[in-house]
């Protein structure tokens, strides 16, 4: 019986300690330098956009408050543009601006003035933690907030994001209407996020961990794992969404792409699934390719 007791406490502490395990990948992952963005990012071929930000564009910086952070970010004035045409960027989990830089790159080439920004907990942006987008979408719809206030309301405002910062970009439907929305490999539901992983990686089934992770989020975060629902944004939006996912995806698989496109009610919406891109690689191995479908899809936008 005292046997039976201690295996009973030593499961009971394993478990304890994987979810606390996985919360922490989400609240305090590793956060990656300017320079060491910088260095991956010119490694993947986008020396081009880092360039461009580092010597010719025009930059303003700007720090505005958000709940318990600060975010801190950057307008980029396009001289080739009209002014009223913004295309507001968010990074992915583990990120900072430099990884933003290749979609500004894009879409500065389309006559877009820019908006990058560090998330909450990275990069030169303050906040305890990191939420997966619950606090994320508050921080960007500050940062909506502030480019209606410099550009106009009349503003045409393109929201792009990848992995987390997808995820942030279509909760923000949920309060905001942006022109259109792209996508890059977001997930579509943060619970459902959370049992993939657990299935994938630590190899049991959600249930012996899911339902403490969603307790010691609530407890030790005010992290709602539940409510973080892009789909939910998605189904109840009438915006244009563009998604790009790529087909061997190990982190968030491409079916949370493909079942966010299928409720999409504008017929210009598109999805476009990358052939051998892992997570966050579509850019990477196709970039001819997604600068082509961005171009084509921002053109199909009237």
């Amino acid at each position: 019986m005292k046997i039976l007791f201690i295996l009973i406490l030593l499961l009971l502490a394993v478990i304890f300690f994987l979810a606390e395990m996985c919360l922490k990948l989400i609240t305090h992952p590793k956060r990656y330098s300017e320079e060491e963005m910088r260095r991956s990012e010119i490694d993947k071929g986008f020396s081009e956009g880092i360039d461009a930000y580092e010597n010719d564009w025009k930059r303003e910086a700007f720090v505005l408050s958000s709940n318990d952070a600060t975010i801190s970010g950057e307008f980029i004035s396009n001289e080739k543009g009209d002014g009223k045409k913004v295309a507001i960027i968010a990074h992915g989990h583990t990120a900072n601006r430099y990884a933003s830089l290749k979609y500004a790159n894009m879409f500065y080439k389309l006559g877009y003035d820019i908006v990058i920004y560090d998330e909450r907990y990275f990069g030169r942006s303050t906040g305890p933690y990191s939420t997966l987008g619950q606090e994320e979408v508050k921080d960007l719809c500050a940062v909506i907030k502030l480019v209606k206030e410099r550009y106009g309301e009349d503003v045409k405002i393109a929201l792009h994001g990848e992995s987390m910062g997808a995820a942030t970009v279509l909760l923000a439907l949920k309060y905001e209407k942006p022109a259109f929305v792209v996508a890059d490999c977001p997930f579509s539901d943060s619970k459902r996020l959370f049992d993939e992983y657990v299935v994938n990686n630590l190899h049991i089934p959600p249930v012996f961990v899911i339902p403490l992770v969603i307790l010691l989020g609530k407890i030790q975060y005010r992290y709602f794992l539940k409510d973080v629902s892009p789909i939910q944004a998605v189904k109840n939006s009438d915006v244009p969404i563009c998604f790009m996912h790529g087909d061997s995806d190990k982190l968030i698989d491409c079916d949370h792409s493909k079942t966010m496109y299928k409720l999409c009610k504008d017929p210009r919406s598109q999805i476009h699934i990358f052939k051998g891109a892992d997570h966050a690689e579509s850019v990477v191995k196709h970039p001819v390719e997604y600068e082509r479908i961005l171009s084509e899809f921002i053109g199909s936008i009237k």
